[in-house]
Order: C-alpha cells, then structure tokens, then sequence
C-alpha cells in the first residue's frame, strides 16, 4: 500500500519549506471569510450556518491552526529577538498602513457615498485601537457616521480583533518555548500541552455553563484552543505522522466533535491535524510561492465590502455575487500588500538579522583573538 496512505511521513518533513501548501489554504480561508461577511455586511438575513460555525468562523479557524503550527516551529529555531522582529514584520505594518488606508481614505469616501459625516476624532480612536492592538477587547471604534445607511454602520475594519489574539498567542507560545529552553531542556511541549488543556478546559466549561456569548474575549475562545492544538502537534512535528487514512479518521472525528454540539471544544486537536495535513499536500505548493497575498485579502476584504455596500450593490446582487466582487477588488490590494509593505518588512527584518549576526561574528572574533603583550 501506498505510503503517503499508511502515514509515514512525519508531519515535520510533509510541511517542509517549498513543498507544502499552505499558502494556498490561507488564502482560501481569507476568501471564506470575505464570502460568509457578505451576509452580515450586505444585510441579505441570516448567514447559513452548519452545526453552528460559518463559512468565516470555520476560515479564522483555518488561519490559527496554521499559525499555531508555524509559528511554534519559529519560535524553536530563533532567538527570543529574532523571534520578535519576525512576528512584527509579518504582521505589524500591514496592519498599520491597512488601518491608516481605512480611517483617512476609505471613511471620508464612505461618508461622500453615504452623505454620512466623518470625523478625524472617530478616525483617530479607531487608529489608536487599532495600532495598540486593543480591538479584540473592545467595539470597535466608529469613524462617525461614515457609513450611515450601511447595515452595519460602525465597523470599518471587523477582522483586526483578531489580530489582537493572534499577536497575545504568539507571546504566550514564544514565552513558554524560550522558557523551556532556558529551564527545562527545550521540553516546550510539555508547557504546550498544559496551555492546550487550559484552553480547551476553559471552552468546555463556557459551553457547559450555556454557550459562549458573542463578546471578543468569549467569541475568541475556539480560536485560541485550535493554536494551541496545533502549537502542540508542531513540538511533536518528527512523531506525528501525515497522511490520507490519519486525515480521514480526524475529519471523522471533527463531524462527531461538531455532531454532539461541543464540537469547538472537543474538536481543536482533530480539526488542527486536518488542517497541516491539507497544507501538507502539494498539489498547490506553488500558489503564494511568490507573491503571498492572503494576508492583505484578509485585512481588506472588509473595507471593500463596506465601500460597496455604501454604494447599495447588494440592493442589486444576491449575496454569492457581492462576495465575488469583492474578491475581486480586493486581490489588487492583496497584492499591492504583498509588494509594497509585507515583502519590504521582511527585507528589512533581514537585514537587521545579517548585521547582528555580523557585529556578534566581530565581537566573537575579537575575544578569540590573541591579546598583544602589555606595554
């Protein structure tokens, strides 16, 4: 039989660099999310829903599975520094130049639309929330009333709550990997099994206690057990093996999970394994080889669905057709991202890396050196 079938390969090498897909799938997941908004931003009535997760729902999910396992192996293979100067540029100046585009471009053109007002107040305490990460503890800001007439009519940049979880997962996944190295002989996954259990635990007991509400600090609860999970499987990335019939049994279990109707809490680990194996496939290896755009689709796909409903398209479309426009206008800005801000940041996290690597190199050289005789 097969190999791949029997799951021979470790996770580890399936996800190796230039070989997996992973890209492609968040990708896919930012375009999940933009098409279950549709609903919600264009008014069209309930978004349907199977077992209670939406297509976006499911689509975040995507995107932290993925960051948990990747992020985990960073965090193993750099130093504490690196590791931070790795995680800012992956994510902080999109971010900020996306926030900066949305509360002094795209709200005073919602405001023209919308004969609504725009206020540099409004645009200000959106700007500071959004830059101080503290949209996943709070409502979001409103940029006045920019998008009078909107269903929704204060949110101009849903998804970066997120961005606030994801950014505390990183420290809390970062910490416990440099304090096992530093304590414990790099036993992370010990640490990691106990934050996985705390997470889930405290998912279990919401839902057990009637179900957790849609406040950020309770709605991010899922999310936060599937980075764990797959912060988990990635300490034990050489042991964990990948294939079809491994995959079919954890898709399995992700039904059964969902199916009792505590599928959030029991689901992370099954759900997180399905995720790594589909990235770990390589039939789209290729896609955002080059040009990774899925982040800028993801911070723009909101703003873009906000401008047209401004514009009263989903009066005129069905919900599925106001999605696909917007996907299709947010691709140039998911590019644009990629080049302009994303790959720059990266070229400058680089370089920083090279001259401390080269100034240690010097320091190091200058220890070993033979002194000279003392005059």
């Amino acid at each position: 039989m097969n190999a791949t079938l029997m799951g021979s390969r470790s996770l580890g090498s399936a996800l190796g660099p230039g070989t997996n897909s992973l890209n492609a799938l968040r990708l896919l997941f930012a375009a999940c999310v933009i098409v279950s908004h549709a609903w919600w931003l264009g008014g069209y009535g309930p978004e349907p829903a199977l077992y209670g997760i939406k297509l976006g729902t499911a689509g975040v999910m995507g995107f932290f599975a993925i960051s948990g396992y990747l992020i985990t192996v960073s965090a193993e293979r750099s130093t504490p520094l690196g590791y931070v100067l790795a995680r800012l540029a992956r994510i902080y100046p999109a971010m900020a130049v996306s926030a900066l585009l949305v509360a002094f471009l795209a709200a005073p053109i919602g405001a023209l639309i919308t004969r609504g007002r725009y206020s540099i107040s409004g645009a200000l305490a959106f700007l500071e929330s959004a830059l101080g990460l503290g949209i996943g503890l709070m409502n979001t800001p409103p940029i006045g009333s920019s998008l009078l007439g909107n269903h929704d009519r204060f949110d101009w940049d849903g998804p970066l709550w997120t961005l606030t979880w994801e950014a505390l997962c990183y420290v809390v996944v970062g910490l416990a990997v440099f304090l096992a190295r530093r304590f414990s002989k790099g036993r992370a996954a010990m640490v990691i099994v106990v934050l996985f259990a705390a997470a889930t635990g405290a998912l279990l007991g919401k839902i057990l206690a009637g179900g957790y509400g849609p406040n950020r600090t309770e709605f991010v609860l899922p999310f936060i057990a599937i980075f764990m999970a797959s912060a988990l499987l990635a300490t034990m990335r050489d042991r964990v093996r990948v294939g079809a019939m491994p995959a079919v049994a954890a898709g399995l279990a992700v039904w059964g999970a969902l199916a009792t109707g505590q599928g959030t809490a029991l689901a992370p680990l099954p759900f997180s394994y399905l995720v790594l194996w589909l990235g770990s496939l390589r039939v789209a290896s290729r896609v955002g080889s080059r040009f990774d755009i899925s982040y800028g689709v993801y911070l723009y796909g909101w703003p873009v669905q906000q401008l047209l409903a401004a514009a009263r398209v989903p009066l005129h479309v069905p919900p599925l057709g106001y999605a696909a426009l917007a996907l299709v206008l947010v691709w140039p800005l998911g590019f644009l991202s990629c080049v302009v801000i994303e790959h720059p940041a990266q070229k400058l996290r680089r370089a920083i890396a090279r001259s401390r690597d080269s100034s240690a190199s010097r320091i190091a050289g200058s220890e070993s050196a033979p002194r000279s005789p003392e005059r």
